[in-house]
């Protein structure tokens, strides 16, 4: 991965591509005056500001009107009128921008110094969306050791429409690492409010693709927080989390399958079947709430099973004899200790440091075997 080290010149930067970043804002007043701050910051040409508040409860207007007065002209508002979700947001945000290139900026994240630039010098035709890797960082907005999606994830590179339309995902990243040429968000906005109130990022990278290649990079663009809000170790809550991903991906394959007839390519029947993340969130769901569980019939050694099935159909080497030996230790483990190691693998905060080098070394070991 690499970092952002090289300024801009006046040849490569660009100059003719715009780029719009807009900030979807809710109830994140601690975090958002960092996200708006992070764009100020960097080179102002060709860089248009939009931020969408959804009628937060916190000060976070207050905190976005300050910044506006204070930047006259640099930074366009748009307040919601009712709360309505981070679809609506990304929905009403894009129709009052303006740029070639459009990136939704989580407001509990942030830009890292000239991405701006380096995104508008990666700029290709016909490439539909653009996959950047995010440093972490902490509620004191201080860079920690890692990025998100981790190094040992090869991301998309190229056609991923195929892959998409066969499996119902591909390996990309999320919100904050995510770039979108304004030509493609123009045919396929503006989205289903409803259907993805949450997870409007799901939506885009479920469809765009189907309209041209993909691009991914090595160099982080921005930093992904790590904070409480985003965890729990309520049993409930975590299948709760996994029911609305289960519902999330459901919503993804209609949309993906619509746009995919629209442009007459055709769509493999099943999709989660042959989704690992979908089959994995299937798992959660059913090992810590089953009462509550959306698959009728499902068992929890069921859905282990068919997980188990498919990483080993469709991983190679070393990773496939330890993701298969990894669920059948899960799969025969008493259910105390089931709940342990799910936690481990949901959470990687709580896990401990000798974990945390076991997992290193075998994803340096794993490099090794990969081709």
């Amino acid at each position: 991965m690499k970092m952002i080290d090289e300024p801009a010149t006046a040849a490569d930067a660009g100059a003719s591509v715009t780029l719009s970043v807009i900030i979807n804002n809710y109830n994140y007043e601690q975090f958002v005056s960092k996200a708006i701050e992070s764009l100020l910051e960097q080179e102002p040409g060709g860089l248009e500001i939009i931020v969408v508040d959804d009628c937060s409860t916190d000060c976070s207007r207050d905190v976005i009107l300050d910044y506006q007065r204070r930047n006259p002209g640099r930074i366009t508002t748009v307040f919601q009128v009712s709360n309505s979700g981070q679809g609506a947001g990304f929905n009403a945000g894009f129709a009052a921008s303006r740029g070639d290139l459009v990136m939704f900026l989580d407001a509990d994240d942030f830009m890292l110094p000239g991405a701006a630039d380096v995104i508008r010098r990666q700029k290709e035709a016909g490439v539909t969306v653009y996959h950047y890797r995010m440093l972490y960082t902490d509620a004191t907005h201080a860079l920690r050791e890692g990025c998100y999606p981790p190094l040992h994830e090869r991301l998309a590179d190229g056609d991923a429409s195929a892959t998409l339309r066969e499996i119902g995902r591909y390996k990309g990243t999320i919100t904050s690492g995510l770039v979108f040429d304004r030509a493609v968000l123009e045919q396929i906005m503006p989205m289903d409010p409803e259907a993805f109130r949450y997870g409007g990022d799901g939506y885009l990278c479920a469809v765009a693709p189907l309209y041209g290649p993909v691009r991914s990079s090595e160099t982080a663009i921005s930093a992904y927080r790590l904070h409480q809000r985003q965890h729990t170790s309520r049993r409930e809550e975590k299948a709760r989390l996994a029911r609305w991903r289960i519902s999330h991906d459901r919503e993804r394959y209609k949309a993906l399958t619509r746009h995919a007839e629209r442009l007459g390519l055709s769509v493999a029947p099943g999709l989660g079947t042959r989704d690992d993340q979908h089959l994995f969130e299937r798992v959660v769901s059913v090992l810590f709430e089953p009462g509550a569980h959306p698959v009728p019939g499902e068992t929890l050694p069921g859905a282990v099973r068919a997980l188990r099935k498919l990483t080993w159909q469709t991983q190679g080497g070393l990773r496939r004899f330890l993701t298969w030996a990894w669920w059948t230790v899960f799969l025969h483990a008493p259910q105390q200790l089931k709940y342990r190691l799910m936690g481990l693998k949901l959470d990687p905060m709580t896990r401990p440091e000798w974990l945390k080098k076991l997992a290193r070394l075998l994803r340096r070991r794993l490099r090794l075997y990969m081709p």
